[in-house]
């Protein structure tokens, strides 16, 4: 078994840890092309997305404080079969977004240092194997130092805007109206991905039932808030039009207010914002993998947990993908895939909660059984809307991935084998 040595404290900070990262630091800018000056209003609404979205996460969270959550809560609302494809689906994602987030890292490598990017990141990945091998009150020990100085650098960029505010229309629409900043907040929604992960601490954390739902609310909350006087700031010091058209747009942000040395130290502030995004994802899908395994619905093997309480194999697993991935992918498009895909997932666990409170009334306390049916039912309509905006080829990957899923459930398995089954029976 796992040990239950995480408090809210720090499942909270964890949860700001991998909520911060590279979707501010590295998508503010396309996302800035595509809203103009209204890109605070794009991170609102991923915002309201994302915290309809952990409502559910910690109502279901209270009635299954398991790892590998949209397994775990998707399952009990309709079956192993549609939680095995929620959970597969978060799981991919899992590890696109850590694919993204570390090449990001990578390309901040070659902008200090001129080295090659897709070398820099699989060396992130060697690192953050040895961190994770260490044991996960180290890895959350040195994400909380890394939480603190991204946010510290989020902060920053925050406080050198301010001055810019009032000469600023912050309610200039793009040209192409509120579809630009719909499309923006789809991007941007990659930037709120971490808070559903907390989840997979459940196993970890001495009292899930009652820390979970506030770790999410509290991490959310913070996480929003950051992220909207981020934009407000970036937007006044230096433009839409020139954020959109930035690699490195918060470090343009700092060059711009306080010279070239500010983009060197910010720069060095997204190396371990990255770095803890990709480590938190890491512990999480990890994690996921070792929930599922312990579910039977992956090979049992990798459920296996050396003395340090780390599932080595399921670890191993997650590592080997991440590497691979860093080899063939782009940020701005491994972060669309893993939007749509998340989305899907997302829908599912928000369908969870109504459906439990409709169908389970035993298990769903009368007087938030309002709550628990209107709020995840917008969150499933605001998911659905930003996934129409994430791009074709996204939105055929991530129905790809759902339907291949499906097929490898388990439960669609057994069901196929039990129908060839009374077929040779009736030949």
């Amino acid at each position: 078994m796992l040990r239950r040595t995480l408090g809210l404290f720090q499942v909270s900070l964890s949860g700001v840890g991998v909520i911060l990262g590279a979707g501010v630091y590295a998508l503010i800018g396309p996302a800035a092309a595509l809203a103009s000056n209204a890109l605070w209003l794009s991170f609102l609404m991923a915002g309201a997305t994302a915290g309809f979205t952990a409502y559910a996460y910690a109502q279901l969270g209270r009635l299954a404080p398991r790892n590998s959550p949209e397994f775990q809560y998707t399952a009990l609302a309709f079956g192993p079969t549609a939680g095995f494809v929620a959970g597969s689906l978060m799981l991919v994602a899992d590890i696109l977004a850590t694919a993204a987030v570390t090449i990001g890292f990578g390309g901040y490598v070659r902008h200090l240092l001129g080295t090659p990017l897709t070398a820099n990141a699989l060396a992130l990945v060697v690192v953050l194997g040895v961190i994770l091998y260490s044991g996960v009150r180290r890895s959350v020990a040195i994400a909380i130092v890394l939480t603190i100085l991204e946010a510290a650098g989020l902060l920053f960029v925050i406080v050198i805007g301010l001055p810019f505010w009032s000469d600023t229309q912050y309610l200039v629409v793009p040209p192409s109206g509120f579809a630009g900043i719909s499309g923006a907040a789809a991007l941007i929604f990659f930037a709120y991905l971490g808070f559903d992960e907390l989840g997979n601490f459940a196993e970890e954390m001495r009292n899930p039932e009652r820390d979970l739902p506030r770790a999410l609310y509290l991490s959310m909350a913070a996480s929003t808030a950051i992220y909207v006087l981020v934009a407000l700031s970036a937007v006044a010091a230096v433009g839409a039009a020139q954020l959109g058209a930035s690699e490195a747009p918060l470090a343009l942000v700092a060059r711009r207010v306080l010279g070239a040395h500010a983009d060197v130290t910010l720069s060095v502030v997204a190396l371990g914002a990255t770095a803890n995004t990709a480590l938190l994802l890491l512990v999480s899908a990890s994690r996921s993998v070792y929930g599922m395994a312990a579910a039977g619905v992956f090979p049992t093997s990798l459920a296996r947990i050396n003395r340090a309480s780390v599932p080595v194999a399921a670890t191993a697993v997650v590592l080997g993908l991440l590497a691979i991935l860093v080899s063939l992918g782009g940020l701005q498009a491994v972060a669309s895939m893993t939007d749509a895909v998340v989305l899907v997932s997302f829908m599912l666990v928000n369908a969870s909660l109504p459906w439990l409170a409709a169908r389970r009334p035993a298990a769903v306390p009368a007087r938030v059984r309002a709550a628990h049916t209107l709020i995840p039912a917008l969150a499933l309509l605001l998911c659905a809307w930003l996934l129409l905006h994430a791009g074709a080829a996204s939105i055929m990957i991530a129905l790809g991935l759902s339907g291949l899923a499906l097929v490898a459930a388990p439960g669609t398995r057994m069901w196929w084998r039990a129908r060839l089954r009374r077929w040779a029976l009736r030949s």
